[in-house]
């Protein structure tokens, strides 16, 4: 059996897209990963694929906390067409690992800096926004109220030096 890729006609890209929405919102991450992976094989900058690419790896960092596919993400970010998109997706990958700290016992401490670090790339999104356009502003409003409900709290120089004593 031939165990090579097959490539997608062009004309079924939109489709394909539809379908990786489909599986991320399944929670099936890595089939609209691999989805997304077709659609930018044949179309290299396209941008609603690379947006549902780098959401795809980000869920499963939040399902898994697989530290992997950072660098892939970066890879994808740098491809998006506006400044405003790099930066507000950045602000995602940060949340979503925030989030993902959360759920961790040992790691919890740290989420408080990622939601600043993705409090900081929604800030300078909001300030570069298209019109009409408050996703930016939603993402931040969130972040605040689960630092505010999960009582985060920077860490202190006594746990930092705790910390990289035990390192």
């Amino acid at each position: 059996m031939d165990l090579n890729l097959h490539d997608i006609h062009a004309e079924s890209i939109e489709l394909a897209l539809d379908r990786a929405r489909q599986y991320r919102s399944l929670l099936e991450p890595e089939i609209a990963e691999s989805i997304c992976l077709d659609i930018l094989n044949i179309e290299p900058e396209n941008q609603s694929a690379l947006v549902v690419y780098i959401l795809a790896l980000t869920d499963q960092v939040s399902i898994s906390g697989s530290q992997s596919p950072f660098q892939d993400i970066e890879v994808a970010i740098a491809k998006l067409s506006s400044e405003y998109k790099q930066i507000y997706y950045t602000g995602i990958v940060l949340e979503r690992r925030a989030r993902f700290m959360l759920t961790q016992p040992m790691s919890r401490a740290f989420a408080y800096d990622y939601f600043i670090k993705a409090l900081g790339c929604y800030q300078q999104a909001e300030q570069m926004r298209p019109d009409h356009n408050d996703e930016a502003i939603l993402r931040w409003n969130s972040c605040v109220r689960t630092i505010q409900r999960e009582k985060l709290e920077p860490l202190s120089e006594t746990d930092q030096i705790a910390m990289s004593r035990e390192s």
